[in-house]
């Protein structure tokens, strides 16, 4: 098949074109060698000469005291106090780390605790959720601990919220001696309960888990509020539908 004039122009054009885009690849790509040997050549002439007298004193530039660190020396040695529930009658003390603050070390923290609040009697010690030991007091005691904490200046509070300490504070004597005790028109007795479980289909009833018949006990008591919080496939709705 016969290429017409106009196609023939077309396809020279085509050619020419793609040679002058070709010229002005090549001369971009050697102009870039050309800037990159100069920026080589500047920096070898750049270089730092070497002092004539190895021994030459360098003259210390002066340091501002703003940006000087800090030396551990002069942090204070002080540390937060994190109290929080950890039973319907007691709460714990954790000594936790200080933002800006040199920590002392958890021993030595409980033993300024223990110094502090010598005149409140501890019930005994726990571990946190991470590990950390904590000292425990009753309840009863919230308010002289947190009387004699505010004394000392090398330990910060981190008290329990208001509302919570409230809410703790109005259930905490539904437990007396272990014992539950009704403090809300909608809890049940122990008895109440214990007739309700009874009224259970015998199947039912034979088919529960210990755990998962306290579970039902535990809200019945509480009139049906309550919060299960157990792991996944432990019979939660078992529970609620019962």
């Amino acid at each position: 098949m016969k290429l017409t004039e106009e196609e023939r122009k077309q396809a020279e054009a085509n050619r020419l074109a793609a040679i002058a885009k070709r010229k002005a690849l090549l001369q971009s790509s050697s102009a870039n060698i050309h800037c990159q040997e100069n920026q080589s050549h500047y920096w070898r002439l750049a270089k730092c000469p070497k002092l004539a007298n190895d021994n030459a004193q360098i003259p210390k530039r002066h340091q501002d005291s703003k940006s000087m660190p800090i030396s551990s020396t002069q942090l204070s040695k002080k540390f937060q106090a994190r109290l929080e529930i950890c039973s319907p009658d007691t709460f714990s003390i954790t000594p936790e780390t200080l933002k800006g603050c040199l920590y002392p070390g958890d021993e030595e923290c409980l033993r300024r605790l223990g110094d502090v609040l010598s005149d409140v009697m501890h019930s005994h010690y726990t571990q946190d959720s991470g590990g950390r030991k904590a000292c425990v007091y009753k309840l009863r005691d919230y308010g002289s601990v947190l009387s004699c904490l505010r004394k000392s200046k090398d330990i910060e509070i981190r008290e329990i919220p208001h509302l919570t300490l409230k809410v703790v504070e109005t259930f905490s004597h539904c437990f007396v001696a272990g014992q539950w005790r009704p403090c809300r028109p909608e809890h049940l007795s122990d008895e109440d309960v214990d007739e309700l479980i009874t009224k259970l289909p015998e199947t039912l009833l034979n088919s529960l888990l210990p755990f998962q018949l306290e579970g039902i006990k535990f809200g019945l008591r509480r009139g049906g509020r309550c919060l299960i919080a157990d792991e996944m496939g432990l019979g939660k709705t078992l529970q609620v539908i019962v």
